[in-house]
């Protein structure tokens, strides 16, 4: 019986080594799948945030532009409300005696998901009549810093958005423009 137990030993030894070996590949091919899930998750998520900071870049010239593009027939000005502590981009537009003002401008609102004060930029079309207050325009995009000038008929407009990347715009006032 000893040669019949030793034979039996002998012969489920490979079958064991088999079903090692083949455990360990399975063991290797999810542990490599895992890595490759979790490297391509920070690469999406990289991917996802540098979209997103051109993607405000973006937004934040070509609202400047577009702005004064469209409404290069009237006057623009810089208004500096220094009891509002900004400075703005201001379009007037005059439609059969009514005057009206286009405002964009860099104001601190509460983000409305954490509650913390954000910097933003702002678009306000408000009548001449009223009275202009920094909530009665709308938020565009967060921004960090907003500061046009305008020399002869050339506006400039220096920015910085919510990651740092700072911008300038320089519009040729082609109509209505403006001499300062």
């Amino acid at each position: 019986m000893s040669t019949l137990t030793r034979k039996l030993k002998v012969g489920h030894s490979p079958r064991i080594i088999q079903s090692v070996f083949v455990l360990l590949l399975l063991s290797l091919f999810a542990v490599l799948s895992t890595f490759l899930v979790t490297i391509g998750a920070q690469v999406y998520r990289s991917t996802v945030e540098t979209s997103e900071n051109h993607n405000n870049s973006r937004v934040m010239t070509a609202v400047v532009r577009s702005a004064v593009w469209a409404e290069d027939g009237g006057e623009v000005r810089i208004e500096k409300m220094d009891d509002l502590g900004i400075t703005t981009l201001c379009v007037v537009n005059n439609f059969d005696g009514e005057i009206y003002l286009k405002r964009l401008y860099c104001a601190v609102d509460n983000d409305p998901l954490d509650g913390e004060p954000r910097s933003y930029l702002w678009e306000s079309y408000t009548s001449a009549d009223s009275e202009f207050s920094v909530e009665s325009g709308e938020t565009l995009c967060e921004l960090k810093s907003f500061e046009p000038s305008i020399e002869g008929k050339m506006l400039t407009v220096n920015m910085e958005g919510a990651d740092g990347t700072k911008s300038t715009i320089h519009v040729s006032l082609r109509a209505g423009g403006a001499e300062e």
